[in-house]
C-alpha cells in the first residue's frame, strides 16, 4: 500500500474486522480465508490502484467509497456457494 491516500492502517483494521467475521461465520478455516480474500480483493485493489496513480485529492471525487465502508456489516463473499434464486 503506497502512502498517498494514508489508508494502510485503516485497511489493516478493515482486514482484521472482515477476517474475524469470516472465521466466526464460516466453519471451515480454509473456506473462511477464501471468503475473506474474495470479500476484500476488489476494495483493496481499488485503493492500491488509486494510491499508486497518486491522483487522490487532485480531482473532484466522491470520497464516500473510501470513508463510508463498514467492515462490520459489508456482505461476506461466499466462494463456491451458489446464490439462491
Amino acid at each position: 500500500m503506497t502512502p498517498y491516500m494514508a489508508q494502510g492502517a485503516a485497511n489493516a483494521l478493515e482486514d482484521a474486522a472482515v477476517l474475524s467475521r469470516c472465521l466466526r461465520e464460516v466453519d471451515d478455516p480454509a473456506a473462511a480465508f477464501q471468503s475473506y480474500e474474495a470479500t476484500r480483493l476488489e476494495r483493496t485493489a481499488r485503493i492500491q490502484l488509486t494510491s499508486r496513480q497518486n491522483t487522490w485529492g487532485r480531482q473532484d471525487t466522491d470520497p464516500s467509497w473510501v470513508y463510508a465502508y463498514d467492515a462490520l456489516h459489508t456482505p461476506l463473499a461466499r466462494p463456491g456457494v451458489q446464490a439462491a434464486g
